[in-house]
């Protein structure tokens, strides 16, 4: 049997929750807290304008409503050199490494086509996936397109969301297998269709895993 693993980035391997915490403190430290706020104020407006995070339009944004900020750089410069390698959730290498040795391995993210890839990359998480990395403003609408082209037998899906495997399983029951990994703020996520085949507190549980779950 041929398997493909589709691995979800935020909140699945990196601990975003704990990157956008330490970027908001330094943030803090740049600018004052008025322009701080003002700053997560425009993030969350392109957020829900574009239906996801879009760091490269929230410093656009952010730097045209207040031409008068001397350090709009120096805030650019901390959004855009954040260390992800240092995010990475304990063993997430490690899991990708295992998951290799069962089938393909397939990282889909939900993103920018800037900010996005730049994170994966620099977390180390595109050579662990051997370049198998696609970016997607929504990826639960490009799922057709993963399995073109990466054909198999069997998928599984491994995310932080519950409601993006229960529309997975709607469209592939029976050739997929859903996993939710209970971390950051999308933990108690209710999965507005079909329950998760497997649910894991950490991303470290899967190597514990009987492979054979996977396709059960």
């Amino acid at each position: 049997m041929t398997r493909v693993f589709l691995l979800d980035v935020d909140n699945t391997l990196i601990d975003n929750d704990r990157a956008k915490g330490d970027l908001d403190r330094e943030i803090r430290t740049l600018v004052r807290p008025d322009r701080a706020g003002a700053f997560w104020s425009v993030y969350e407006e392109v957020r829900q304008e574009r239906g996801g995070v879009d760091f490269p339009e929230t410093l656009r944004r952010f730097r045209r409503a207040f031409p008068d900020e001397a350090r709009a750089g120096d805030v650019e410069r901390a959004v855009m050199s954040v260390p992800f390698e240092r995010y990475l959730f304990p063993r997430a290498l490690d899991v990708i490494a295992y998951l290799w040795t069962l089938g393909t391995v397939v990282i889909v993210s939900d993103g920018d086509r800037v900010y996005q890839p730049m994170k994966i990359a620099r977390a180390g998480l595109s050579r662990a996936a051997k370049g198998n990395v696609f970016v997607y403003a929504h990826k639960e609408d490009h799922l057709a397109e993963v399995q073109i082209r990466f054909p198999a037998d069997h998928y599984v899906h491994i995310d932080d969301k519950a409601s993006l495997l229960a529309r997975t399983k709607e469209r592939l029951d029976g050739r997929v297998t859903t996993i939710h990994v209970r971390q950051g703020h999308y933990a108690s996520d209710p999965p507005a269709g079909p329950l998760p085949d497997l649910t894991v507190d950490r991303i470290a549980d899967l190597l514990a895993i009987d492979p054979a779950r996977f396709t059960a």
